[in-house]
């Protein structure tokens, strides 16, 4: 699924990133990458979602977020300031 279609308070981890370089460099240097876990925070902001990506909030557009795929996480409960790659 791609992570436009999330609702708030779900974890997901990233599958595939389907952007141009330019932009998939800028989504990387926030920390958004393969393997990233990552909570949605809010995704009722008019279009934008805010993201918890490794302890900081990120926000992003619903144009970026439709072309990141993600998957569910199968660890539902975790400590919102210990986001990232470890599962």
């Amino acid at each position: 699924m791609t992570l436009d279609k999330a609702e708030n308070k779900q974890i997901f981890i990233v599958n595939d990133i389907v952007q141009e370089q330019r932009m998939k460099k800028r989504l990387q240097d926030m920390g958004l990458t393969k393997g990233t876990r990552i909570k949605v925070l809010s995704n009722n902001t008019g279009g934008s979602f805010i993201l918890n990506i490794r302890g900081s909030r990120v926000v992003i557009g619903k144009t970026v977020a439709e072309k990141i795929h993600v998957q569910p996480s199968e660890h539902e409960a975790y400590d919102i300031k210990a986001v990232g790659n470890a599962c």
